[in-house]
């Protein structure tokens, strides 16, 4: 593993579509249709900032109310849609894009740690798609296991107020207040039963009166989202070895009608040691310039979205894949009023390459906290193989 030197400056990347292989013609444009619907689909995590960059009213002082506005506040286009409505929501929609992901950093009782990410995405494009992918990383060994699946349709049994997906000896169910994950990787297994506790996030542009609701313009809208702290036990294998588990699993489920295939995002889902949590995202474009950056701070009692004048992000530095050559910022300063949080990786390597399921590659990995607050998570950066290859056709 290589980490670069510290470049403060911050830097963005892409995800270029993989070619897939085929034997006929007809085959290559089937495939290029579902790479084209799923890599629309991968964007649309980065898309759910991109309703920051509306007009917005400006920042309130947090102690002075400022004065009174006369003037007509403007109709939101969300709030001609339906209202979130849990449980209801939970189950599959049929929109274009949709996903249900967990992550979570899981302990033994000989305290040694493991990290792990499971995702169900479903694209409804020219051809209808189910992909899931899944991660499990070792943190005593650094080793670590992935596996990828895609299966054409939808595999999902119908379910009120929840969902049932099983394909390929894969699971992933929610139904009530429990939820269930399953999957088998390379010398390595997963299996957690998740339980319910805390509020449901309901994400929103600050301002706005539509929770759960994300307007991106021209780009669509989106419902979106998180179940922060689900508590979760059960068991992981590695190289044969059974080991029970338990730990808090943060969950998010997004879908809409939305389109964004010209940026990438860094995403921050983090567990803080004084029981707040904490959802980052920046956007950037594919000159690597970064159009906006905001996220929402959740406790027990309360959910507030963060303005973008709130959250500073600093890259300090960066790991180079020695399969791809990608690098990513996996190492940044996160600044909010309370103080900088330096946030780094357990494991640098954690690159996930899903050319066989999405046609693109993106770093997936459990993150430390520490300064100002202490704590955990979980980093996603998408969109930097995209970013090269438009840099590079710059030159």
């Amino acid at each position: 593993m290589k980490v670069d030197d510290p470049d403060r400056k911050s830097q963005r990347r892409s995800s270029q579509d993989r070619p897939y292989a085929s034997r006929s013609r007809r085959r290559k444009r089937g495939r290029a249709a579902f790479f084209v619907a799923l890599l629309v689909f991968g964007a649309a995590v980065g898309a759910s900032l991109y309703y920051f960059s509306l007009p917005e009213p400006a920042p309130q002082d947090p102690v002075a109310s400022a004065p009174a506005d006369k003037s007509p506040k403007p109709v939101e286009r969300t709030a001609a849609l339906p209202p979130l409505n849990l449980p209801a929501d939970d189950a599959p929609h049929g929109s274009t894009m949709e996903w249900w992901y967990y992550n979570g950093i899981l302990d033994d009782k000989a305290a040694h740690r493991y990290a792990f990410h499971m995702v169900v995405f479903v694209a409804n494009g020219l051809i209808k798609h189910t992909v899931m992918h899944a991660a499990l990383t070792d943190l005593q060994t650094g080793r670590r296991y992935t596996s990828q699946t895609r299966t054409a349709g939808i595999p999902a049994q119908g379910t009120d107020n929840g969902f049932d997906f099983r394909a390929k000896g894969w699971q992933v169910t929610a139904s009530g207040a429990s939820q269930a994950l399953s999957a088998t990787l390379d010398s390595a297994s997963l299996a957690l039963d998740l339980g319910e506790s805390g509020p449901t996030v309901a994400h929103r542009a600050p301002g706005s009166e539509t929770p759960g609701l994300l307007d991106f313009g021209a780009s669509g809208i989106s419902y979106y989202y998180s179940r922060p702290r689900l508590p979760a036990k059960g068991e992981i294998t590695v190289a044969g070895k059974p080991v029970r588990v338990s730990g808090d699993v943060w969950f998010d489920h997004q879908w809409g009608e939305f389109d964004v295939l010209t940026l990438g995002w860094n995403w921050f889902a983090l567990h803080l040691a004084d029981g707040t949590d904490l959802m980052v995202y920046e956007l950037f474009d594919m000159d690597g310039h970064s159009v906006v950056t905001a996220g929402t701070l959740s406790n027990a009692k309360d959910a507030v979205p963060l303005k973008a004048g709130e959250i500073t992000l600093e890259r300090r530095n960066t790991w180079t894949s020695p399969r791809t050559h990608i690098s990513y910022p996996v190492e940044w300063d996160l600044r909010l009023p309370s103080g900088v949080m330096n946030v780094k990786p357990f494991v640098a390597d954690s690159e996930f390459d899903s050319g066989s399921t999405t046609g693109n590659v993106y770093w997936e990995g459990p993150v430390k906290v520490s300064g100002s607050r202490e704590g955990q998570g979980f980093l996603e950066l998408s969109g930097y193989d995209r970013l090269g290859a438009a840099q590079a056709r710059s030159k």
